[in-house]
């Protein structure tokens, strides 16, 4: 540049001079330019967040108290022997219906049957005894028609020989029946008609005192009839009585229904679940519900007055409290309530709220009392 004449030089400090005052103003305006770009495209993203939103419905409850129960038999129970005693033959295993006093199983006890024939024959020797004196005493009754022929004192201890051995006879008798009840107990049968579920010992075991006597030999139970028991909440045990229809349903048959009605009413709450026990029973001749089945039963209850309704979602449930988000003038407002009855994705709700009100329908704890939102509602 030293080189150049002083008039080239002047020019080319001025072309540059120009240049740089360009670059300049051209960075300049792309920075405005930006700025006034992403200041309303910010406005706008807020603009766009919208809240879905549904309105408080007021409806009156449902009118049927659905609970979950179980089938059970009508009668079951555990048959154990009552005498100790070998399991000699069994007649009945899992499965077998049978009948009232047929005869399940027989028991082996050798010494009961040895007792049984000793006592049959003390039965027999008082007998004899009783009919020996019995016929001294009636021949010294009639020989003392003659004016001394005997003593009273011998026929005042003929006389009470033979009560004695009359006595004797009685004692022998009850001794004799109380050794065939006991003999009796080795035919074991059934208390009740039913179908056998449970066989636990075999031929040949060992049973009663000292033995396998926690084990029974049959499970028992009636199911051509069946119970169902449930627990009715405190809150309508008011509107339960005894008579009244029962629906309910079971896995095994879906889409079909089974009807009852309430027999028995326990008439008390447990206070461990603060509910009351009732009881529904069930004809089952062709035995298709089996005893074990869950059972899905609806009760007919009374409607008490109009209640209101949210989404199950519009409710926010902390540790410190249940509330829904009300909005009211674009702000929200953190209403506390309490949860009632759900039906359909619907929660019955309780609390200073009306119907028509606007609530969030998803509620979150991140959002605060008035908070300014857009709702769309739904």
């Amino acid at each position: 540049m030293n080189f150049l004449p002083p008039s080239l030089r002047l020019l080319a400090g001025l072309g540059l001079l120009a240049a740089t005052t360009a670059l300049n103003g051209c960075s300049s305006s792309e920075a405005g330019d930006t700025t006034a770009t992403e200041k309303p495209t910010n406005t706008a993203a807020t603009a766009e967040v919208r809240y879905d939103a549904v309105r408080v419905t007021a409806t009156q409850p449902a009118q049927a108290l659905n609970l979950p129960g179980e089938l059970e038999s009508y009668y079951q129970t555990d048959i154990f022997p009552r005498v100790a005693s070998y399991v000699r033959v069994l007649h009945a295993d899992i499965g077998d219906h049978v009948r009232q006093g047929q005869v399940l199983a027989e028991l082996d006890a050798p010494e009961l049957t040895a007792a049984l024939s000793e006592a049959l024959s003390k039965v027999k020797t008082a007998e004899a005894t009783f009919s020996a004196s019995r016929g001294s005493f009636r021949r010294l009754r009639q020989t003392a028609r003659t004016p001394g022929a005997v003593s009273p004192l011998n026929l005042d201890e003929a006389r009470t020989r033979t009560a004695t051995d009359s006595l004797g006879v009685v004692a022998a008798r009850a001794h004799y029946q109380a050794a065939g009840q006991m003999a009796a107990y080795l035919r074991i049968t059934a208390p009740f008609a039913g179908v056998i579920t449970e066989r636990s010992l075999a031929a040949g075991a060992f049973v009663g005192p000292g033995g396998q006597a926690a084990v029974p030999l049959f499970k028992l139970q009636q199911i051509d009839r069946l119970r169902l028991r449930l627990a009715v909440p405190e809150a309508y045990v008011g509107d339960i009585k005894a008579g009244g229809p029962v629906q309910f349903n079971v896995r095994p048959f879906p889409g079909r229904n089974f009807t009852g009605h309430v027999n028995r009413v326990a008439g008390s709450v447990t206070p461990g679940t603060r509910s009351e026990l009732i009881e529904i029973d069930i004809a089952n001749p062709k035995e298709q519900l089996k005893p074990g089945m869950y059972a899905a039963a609806s009760l007919p209850i009374k409607s008490p007055q109009t209640s209101l309704y949210v989404p199950k979602s519009a409710v926010v449930s902390t540790a410190e409290r249940t509330y829904v988000i009300r909005v009211v003038g674009g702000k929200t407002e953190l209403v506390d309530v309490q949860k009632g009855d759900e039906n359909a994705g619907q929660v019955q709700v309780f609390g200073p709220l009306k119907a028509g009100d606007v609530v969030l329908k998803a509620g979150n704890e991140e959002i605060a009392a008035q908070q300014p939102v857009q709702v769309a509602m739904r």
